[in-house]
């Protein structure tokens, strides 16, 4: 992944034990009732604290790094999640699950990866290591300009199947290439692809252009870095050749291409 949005992230302990049977998970659904029951499900016997016992609430010693996943970012979607992390009488993270979702599951997956790299000191009860829940928060917050990763596109060449092309592509066939880039809200794309001409000088704006596309995208459905494959309709010939992208107008990306 390109680098991550690691500001704008913050997540705040909430060490308070969720359930005096902290080893089970919240999901895991109750056993079977016995033959004879009566319909009355008995509650859980109270944990008594001994006054002169040592307790001490379960305690974070490598805190949560949460990176903002940069199509999230991009795409501006924020959110809040809380984690519950279950953790066993060595402090070791048992299991991990949301409890209220940001409603966008790279950001979910996003708070729940950072907890599983999470290491604590368990809790002491009576004086004794005891498995236990907390509950942890993780805001999602927007930088207020998003950064240069957002504004990327890449061009990578591919053939006739759709494979990356790793050498230049040949002459006679037309030129084949995946573009990606974020699409954060409905955007305007032109693709303008210029023969390189030596009596033009270095302004590739006097370069001729041998191709011409305009596109309208669309945001997708699921946020994530958009791509589509791109083509000439006419095979080129053997040259140097300019392949321009342009977003709403403006350049984004100048990749310069061999035809041999």
């Amino acid at each position: 992944m390109s680098r991550s949005h690691a500001r704008g992230v913050t997540a705040v302990l909430a060490l308070a034990l969720l359930s005096p049977f902290a080893g089970l998970h919240a999901q895991t659904p109750p056993p079977p009732p016995p033959p004879d029951w009566d319909g009355v499900t008995p509650l859980p016997a109270p944990r008594v604290a001994g006054p002169r016992l040592r307790q001490r609430d379960p305690e974070i010693k490598r805190p949560m790094r949460v990176s903002y996943p940069d199509a999230q970012a991009c795409l501006r979607i924020s959110g809040t999640a809380i984690v519950i992390v279950a953790i066993d009488e060595k402090g070791q993270v048992q299991d991990v699950y949301i409890e209220r979702s940001t409603r966008d599951r790279m950001l979910d997956r996003a708070a729940m990866n950072a907890a599983r790299e999470t290491r604590w000191s368990p809790e002491i009860f009576n004086g004794k290591a005891a498995p236990s829940r907390v509950r942890i928060p993780v805001d999602f917050v927007l930088p207020p300009v998003s950064s240069e990763s957002c504004q990327r596109v890449s061009v990578a060449l591919i053939d006739a199947e759709g494979a990356a092309q790793l050498t230049p592509p040949p002459a006679g066939q037309p030129l084949r290439a995946k573009i990606g880039l974020y699409v954060p809200k409905p955007l305007q794309l032109e693709l303008m692809l210029r023969r390189a001409d030596p009596n033009a000088g270095t302004d590739p704006s006097l370069y001729p252009v041998v191709h011409e596309e305009r596109r309208a995208l669309e945001r997708p459905t699921r946020a994530e870095f958009s791509s589509f494959d791109y083509a000439t309709p006419q095979p080129l010939s053997a040259g140097r050749y300019l392949l321009e992208v342009r977003v709403d107008g403006e350049l984004r990306s100048s990749t310069v291409i061999e035809v041999r």
